[in-house]
């Protein structure tokens, strides 16, 4: 689906009026009359695409690339155009998901190829429709407007992202079952590494643009985007703070169950070692340290050698736990 917006500026007054919507060959009109359009190619057919490249004169190669969607950010020039190539987040099912805006701009139109679920160009140019005189500011600005809401949309997810580690940070101190934080923090950590593999490479494209010439001949509209890879810059070092943050709470966990387990092992040493001194004394009326020929009679009773043992027992436990509890052992 082709959708288009084409401005007329009256010399005199500056007073801009839209056509809406035109059809192919009114389109191909227009570019030869030079006048300012927003061409938005929804969803698009290689009918669709074939025509642009006929009435641009496209790159076999941009041809090629605008039907496909699985590029990386990129910026390319051309005697007559540039092509630009932007990604918008998306999360499904907790996953990040990818939408690829290919951009083209010449000296008179803005083309913008993409699918029906990007709202980054659906929002810029809806804000253009509704603001007629922003066509006085020159192509370049619709462009800035599409990178502005593309990098907008990269805030609600962080926002997002950053509000489930607070929860599973919190949920970790309050005794939370270990298992599904650390699901959730790796799900986590891995929606940062895809935006941040989509946020890379954006800022080098972003910095190339601010020096092409469309743009740069324009004060106001190079210092505008100049302020859009400032946002970017801050945008990664977001993800990089939150990709920080999960680690801490993955190293909190690990904490946690070391001190646990030191815990565990602590008891287990404590105990071994009140049955250490009751071991030796029931194994020690059962050695023979010498052998005689006659019997040995001790002077004591069975009876009272039995409480002896027994007492001697109870006494080291005592002894024992009186000495660990002091250390703070139990």
């Amino acid at each position: 689906m082709i959708r288009s917006l084409v401005a007329h500026i009256d010399e005199e007054t500056q007073e801009v009026t839209l056509q809406r919507n035109l059809d192919q060959e009114q389109l191909e009109v227009k570019y030869s009359e030079e006048c300012r359009a927003w061409v938005d190619i929804v969803n698009p057919t290689t009918e669709e695409i074939e025509w642009l490249a006929r009435v641009i004169q496209l790159s076999p190669n941009v041809r090629q690339d605008l039907l496909r969607e699985d590029r990386r950010p990129s910026l390319m020039v051309y005697p007559n155009y540039l092509f630009l190539s932007l990604f918008q987040p998306q999360i499904k099912l907790n996953q990040v998901e990818t939408k690829e805006i290919h951009c083209l701009m010449t000296d008179h139109w803005f083309v913008t190829v993409r699918q029906g679920d990007s709202t980054a160009v659906e929002d810029a140019y809806n804000r253009v429709a509704q603001n007629p005189d922003s066509w006085h500011s020159g192509i370049a600005y619709c462009l800035y407007l599409t990178s502005q809401f593309v990098i907008d949309s990269y805030y609600p997810l962080l926002d997002r992202v950053s509000t489930q580690l607070n929860a599973s940070e919190e949920k970790l101190l309050n005794g939370g079952a270990k298992n599904d934080v650390r699901k959730s923090v790796y799900r986590i950590k891995q929606q940062l590494i895809n935006l941040r593999q989509m946020v890379a490479p954006q800022r080098e494209v972003f910095s190339n643009v601010i020096g092409e010439k469309r743009v740069a001949e324009d004060g106001d509209i190079r210092d505008l985007f100049r302020h859009l890879y400032e946002r970017l810059l801050r945008v990664y070092d977001v993800i990089d703070s939150q990709r920080d943050l999960s680690s801490n709470v993955l190293d909190m966990m690990e904490n946690q169950e070391s001190r646990k387990l030191g815990e565990a092992v602590s008891r287990l040493t404590i105990l071994s070692m009140i049955f250490l001194p009751l071991t030796f004394f029931t194994g020690l009326f059962q050695l023979n340290f010498a052998t005689t020929t006659d019997q040995i009679i001790l002077p004591i009773s069975g009876n009272i050698m039995f409480v002896v043992v027994m007492a001697a027992m109870i006494i080291s436990v005592g002894v024992m736990a009186v000495v660990f509890r002091r250390q703070g052992w139990l």
